[in-house]
């Protein structure tokens, strides 16, 4: 309930749940620690700190060559699920999809489509990419370090080969041939005279020595500006919406902009005696490129305030607009406690990439940024990780071994440095992983699983094995809906290892089963990170995911639990 209600922070959620199964004795210390020794919880960090590496490497540069301008709606977006689907295979999905979402924005903007039909595509080819290997997605290196840690045999890449090919090319040629009926045109949603903008709204003021004082807003040039619309003037404590052209500027009038980032930024830099609140301070710190930014979830920023946080200071950047759920925030920027998932307007200092964080923030565009040329000697690094990395997810060499020597070339090709691997490490995270398998083991220990599983087998007698997955697969659906998927996976494997020995058959596809179903939240947007990273860039709505995830989740449900019968019985 606290996860699901977000009372608290989940790091520090699991830490009292824990240490209250410590306190009542039902696991101890010993347990709990047993996670921070666990081969599979350090892999999993590995591969974080390896794809950032590659990221970096690769650059931007490499997703231009991809997605050409002179592509239709239905090939770019085959292409960009195709890519990212098999890039999230082998690497971590956060990241690729954190590096994808300006380019698909960018490209739809820039050949007059919505980032809408999109961007859940974008999400969703990851999560089915994930499940094609055990590297894949951190919920199953998570499971296999349960198993691992339970004495079985750890589970090798065929368990997941097969079935997550399988999944993953059903589902990219569902999200190919229906996104574009099923998800929203959010520009159709908005007043026509936005139609076509990024929607930001943006406050300026009209300083004393400003040039437009005494002009009317035609006279001013402000009526006709290009890709930007003067949407409400206010004027003391009255409000103007319906701004005439032949309004006159006062001094100290607040103007407010709708429109996409390069046109506000040019607009402030007129020299026209606009200017942006504390414009002083702004320009004082160097504060000029302008930077869309969304927040995560499990990011220090939720539940605070930009006052309570210092983030001009502490970030070197100002927020000028907060963008939530498909509409602007209009309360004291100051004063408004962020949620994840807000897209947030910056307006930063050239210090600013050197300071933040992608727990906290995860960038998705900067304007003015140049892009480098691509070459063969350049991302050749990238290029040898990633073949060894294969290399250890096929079993040539040992998995940690291949990540370990990823990082290590990345290293000595100076491509990532000491600072960035401590960067990488998310304590937060790591509470998680280690605080969830000290949760799976304290049900096991407990008896609630084999109580669980009694009362199925109860309820529904001579369970057949299918019967028995397709009722596992549902529970853990249903769970993985409401808290994070490694908590699901653990919360669930003491459930499959009982009812696997229940049947007396081998474990292995009931643990197939939980790591699949702890994977396929494709309803909600909260159920998955790459779901809620996308949620404000694509404008989306809690329905938008329903929609076009509940045939998704039947038609992935059914395969899954057709294969694993079939395969495994």
């Amino acid at each position: 309930m606290t996860l699901y209600k977000n009372w608290l922070k989940p790091s520090l959620a699991f830490v009292i749940i824990v240490f209250s199964f410590v306190i009542f004795k039902i696991i101890s210390i010993e347990d709990f620690l047993l996670g921070l020794g666990n081969k599979q919880i350090i892999l999993i960090f590995l591969l974080i700190i390896l794809t950032s590496g590659i990221q970096q490497n690769l650059g931007k540069g490499f997703f231009y060559t991809l997605f050409k301008k002179t592509l239709s709606p239905f090939q770019f977006r085959l292409r960009m699920m195709l890519t990212v689907s098999g890039l999230s295979s082998m690497l971590n999905n956060t990241p690729v999809v954190a590096f994808m979402i300006p380019y698909v924005k960018n490209w739809s903007e820039s050949n007059g489509y919505s980032a809408s039909k999109f961007l859940i595509p974008l999400s969703f080819a990851t999560i089915l990419g994930g499940m094609i290997t055990i590297v894949g997605t951190s919920t199953n290196l998570v499971l296999n370090g349960l198993i691992v840690q339970s004495g079985l045999p750890s589970l090798i890449y065929s368990d997941f080969l097969f079935l997550g090919g399988m999944v993953t090319f059903l589902g990219l040629i569902y999200l190919a041939f229906f996104s574009e009926k099923m998800l929203p045109n959010t520009t159709t949603r908005k007043e026509s005279l936005l139609e076509h903008l990024n929607e930001y709204l943006v406050e300026t003021k009209v300083n004393p020595s400003s040039t437009l004082i005494g002009k009317t807003i035609e006279e001013a040039g402000l009526r006709h500006l290009k890709d930007l619309f003067l949407v409400e003037i206010k004027r003391g404590e009255r409000s103007i919406t319906a701004v005439s052209s032949d309004r006159i500027i006062h001094s100290e009038d607040v103007l407010f902009f709708a429109g996409n980032t390069q046109s506000i930024l040019d607009l402030i830099n007129d020299n026209n005696g606009l200017e942006l609140p504390d414009t002083s301070h702004l320009v004082s710190n160097g504060f000029s490129a302008m930077t869309e930014a969304v927040i995560p979830s499990g990011s220090d920023l939720v539940g605070v305030s930009l006052k309570e946080l210092g983030f001009r200071d502490r970030y070197k950047a100002s927020v000028i607009s907060v963008y939530r759920k498909g509409e602007k925030v209009k309360e004291n920027l100051g004063e408004i406690q962020l949620k994840e998932g807000d897209l947030l307007l910056l307006l930063c200092s050239k210090d600013f990439s050197k300071v933040i964080s992608s727990r906290d923030l995860i960038v998705l565009s900067k304007s003015g940024e140049v892009q480098s040329e691509l070459s063969f000697k350049k991302t050749l690094p990238s290029i040898i990780s990633i073949v060894v990395l294969l290399f250890g997810i096929f079993g040539v060499v040992d998995l940690f071994l291949a990540a370990f020597i990823g990082i290590l070339i990345m290293t000595l090709s100076k491509v990532i440095n000491l600072n960035q691997i401590k960067s990488a490490i998310d304590v937060d995270l790591l509470i998680i992983l280690v605080s969830a398998l000290a949760v799976g083991v304290a049900i096991q220990k407990s008896g609630s699983a084999t109580f669980l599983v009694q009362q199925i087998s109860g309820i529904f007698e001579n369970l057949s094995p299918i019967g028995a997955i397709s009722i596992l697969f549902l529970l853990t659906l249903g769970l993985t809906a409401l808290i994070t998927n490694a908590a699901a996976v653990s919360i669930m494997f003491p459930v499959a290892y009982e009812m696997g020995l229940g049947f007396g058959e081998s474990i292995t596809p009931y643990f197939i089963t939980i790591a699949f179903a702890a994977s396929a939240d494709f309803m909600t947007p909260i159920g998955y990170q790459t779901n809620l990273m996308v949620l404000g860039p694509g404008n989306y709505k809690f329905s938008d995911y329903t929609r076009i995830g509940l045939p998704l989740t039947f038609i992935y449900s059914s395969v899954v639990i057709s294969f694993i019968y079939l395969y495994y019985f």
